[in-house]
This record gives C-alpha cells, structure tokens and sequence, in this order.
C-alpha cells in the first residue's frame, strides 16, 4: 500500500477537451499541449485518452519527450516547440517528429541529415514577435527563404508565435504581437513561404480571441483543468483531473504546549493529536515557483506575509483534508515527513489524508493512479534510476 499517491481522472480531461472543441473556430483544431510530462500528471497516458477522443495533434518542448509519446502508441502529429540538436535529427526524423526551426545555421545542416537517411523532415518555423525567446526576425527572413529553397528534404507544414502576455488585463501587446505575426506572414508569403497551418492561440488567447484561432489552437493549461489567471473563471465548464492523496502512518495524543518540528515554530493550544503522514518538500509539498508581482497590491501582500513569518505567525500554511475538514500543518513542512494537527478528531493509522501538490511540482516518483469511467484504468510507478513500471488493466 503506497503511502502517497495521485489520482489522475481521465474522463475530466476528456470533458476539458470537449469543452474546448465546441468553442473552437470551424477551421480550427485542438492542439494538446503535454509538455512536462502533462504538467505532471502523465503524458503518455493524458495523450492516450486525448487521441482516443479524437485530438490529433499534441505538442511538447523536447525532442525525447515526443519520442516517448512516439513509443507508447500515439499516432497523430507531434510538434516539437523547443530548440533542437544535430544529435536528436536521427531519431527524431525516423519517428516522424515536426521540428521547429528557429535558427538559420541549422537548416542546412538538418537538410544534410535527412539526406544521409533519404527521408524528409516536416517542419514549422517560429515567429518571434515580443516574447523574446526564439524565432525568426523580419530581418532574417530573406536568408531564411533562401535557405529553405536549397533543403529539398525540409518540408515546411506550419508557422507559428508564441504570445507573452496573453493572460493579462492590457490587451494591447498581444495585440502588437499579432500584428507583427500576420505582416511578417505577409513577409513570408512574398517570398514564396506559405506553410498550409497558421497558429498563435495559447490558453489564453483562445478565450479571449476566437477570430485568431486559425488553424491550431495550442492548449496546455484549459486541458489540465487550469484557467490562465482568475479573470478567465467560469468561461469553460472545466473539471480538476488531478487529487493528491497520502495515509496517516503515525498518531499520538500529546498535550498542550508540546512543540512540533524543526525550530519549534510550532506549539500545541491544547490537548491534540499529532498525525505523521509520508510526504513533504522533497514530494513538492508547500513548494511553490516564485512569481513576479504583478502590481503594488501583490508586493504588498508577499510583505504582509514576509513580515508575519519574522514575528511567528505564517499566513496561508499549508492545509489538508482528512475526513471532510480542513487541518493545518504543525510547524515547518519536512522533507519526507509531515505533521498534521488534526485535533480530537476521530481518525486511525492508514487514513487518507488530501494534500495540496502543484501539478508541475510533484515529485515524478510519486505513484500516479489513472482513472476512467470510474475504476483504475492504470497505474504508473517510477522506480529508482527513473525506470518506469505502467500496469495496464483491461478495459
């Protein structure tokens, strides 16, 4: 019996995807963004049920990452988003990857590869239009149309930019991205590039503006259950795939003023139980990115919450579930081993306890439980040296 587990619902991330299908613009199709082994919660198997819905096309930064979707039986268009390198091509090539060109120097030598296996490579160039990351300037592009038309094995099916700042109130830079997107199409289309698939809708550019959906919309965060910030809430009927789940493997009765934890940050009000469940920073618990404020409304809260802690009181702890309520950690979060105050409350050795872990966060390790039309379609174990063991259960 694994004392951490996650339990993934495949069935709301089919209903997030058909929630998203019914808004799409006629011409336009879902591209399934599962990146980062699906934001954490399992590419292969997150894709699997994706494609069985009917998506055809997915996408992910790195090469090995489509290579493993290649392996596991998806069939239907894989993009590479990131750069690539000369030794991924092969590979890469054979399994039918499209690869997003953003550098010029490498168009000759990717054609070179093809050459060497005597088999074309589709891709698709990237636009950099304001996100400062990668793709092609206006500048570049008569040196890259002139070396397009001297690799005969490059096949150029799509182009497409990235939007930075689609999920924020001031609409107006992503307005000036798009513009800047559709001339440098004009650009192109002059100089005899006119890719058949046109996209730039990232989550949040797809709520916001349906007229740009074009051909493809890139969709990572709608899928997992995800809006892109609070003010797009409410516009998908969107279902939460994911619930992160521990056991109580250790209990005690102690009595008030008993310290808890590293520092003794912690003290008991009265007489309480403390409850030991086997997971914590190392697993992704209370671990969080570090976020940027956005205005003077956010930087005056992280110093609320900094200046609390300095005196002892820790604002917005974290807090779990055990049997319909809320308790809250005792003291610091440790590594492997967490402390829960959990009161009087009537509960035993091996209860589940709901804990707060970010998708993207969580230790890969922890065992993930997949689930359809409401059993254990799946289970997926790493191991150590990062071995993965999937049980397949017969539908």
């Amino acid at each position: 019996m694994s004392g951490t587990w996650i339990e993934v619902d495949l069935d709301a991330i089919v209903n997030n995807y058909q929630e998203i299908i019914k808004r799409l613009h006629p011409k336009a199709r879902c591209m399934a963004v599962v990146k980062a082994d699906a934001y954490g919660l399992g590419a292969v198997q997150v894709a699997l049920a994706l494609e069985q819905a009917g998506c055809e096309a997915f996408a992910v930064t790195k090469v090995e990452e489509g290579l493993i979707l290649r392996k596991s039986g998806i069939k239907g268009l894989i993009l590479v988003l990131g750069p690539t390198t000369q030794e991924e091509w092969p590979e890469a090539i054979k399994s039918q990857l499209q690869l997003t060109i953003t550098e010029l120097s490498l168009i000759p030598k990717l054609n070179e590869v093809c050459l060497g296996l005597h088999q074309d490579v589709h891709v698709q160039l990237k636009l950099e239009t304001g996100m400062g990351r990668t793709g092609f300037r206006s500048a570049e592009l008569g040196e890259l149309s002139k070396l397009l038309g001297n690799a005969d094995r490059l096949k150029v099916r799509g182009v497409y930019t990235h939007f930075a700042r689609a999920a924020q109130r001031d609409k107006r830079y992503t307005s000036e991205q798009y513009a800047t997107f559709k001339a440098l199409i004009t650009r192109l289309e002059e100089l005899g590039i006119d890719p058949e698939w046109k996209h730039v809708c990232n989550s949040a550019a797809y709520l916001d503006y349906p007229e740009w959906h074009l051909d493809f919309v890139r969709i990572g965060t709608l899928l997992i259950g995800h809006y892109p910030g609070p003010g797009f809430s409410g516009k998908l009927s969107l279902e939460d795939p994911w619930i992160a789940k521990s056991r109580i493997v250790h209990l005690r009765q102690v009595p008030k003023g008993t310290y808890v934890g590293y520092q003794s940050i912690y003290r008991t009000k009265s007489v309480t139980q403390l409850a030991v469940i086997p997971v914590g920073y190392a697993d992704g618990l209370g671990v969080a990115p570090h976020f940027v404020p956005q205005g003077w409304v956010d930087f005056i809260k992280i110093v609320i919450k900094n200046f609390a802690a300095l005196i002892g009181i820790f604002l917005g702890q974290e807090r779990v579930e055990l049997g319909g309520r809320t308790v809250r950690v005792a003291g610091k979060i440790g590594m492997q081993l967490t402390v829960l105050d959990v009161g009087m409350q009537d509960c035993t050795l091996g209860d589940e306890v709901r804990i707060p872990l970010r998708r993207t966060l969580a230790n890969p390790r922890i065992h993930r439980k997949y689930k359809q039309g409401g059993r254990i379609l799946s289970e997926r174990t790493i191991e150590e040296g990062l071995s993965t063991t999937n049980t397949e259960y017969s539908r």
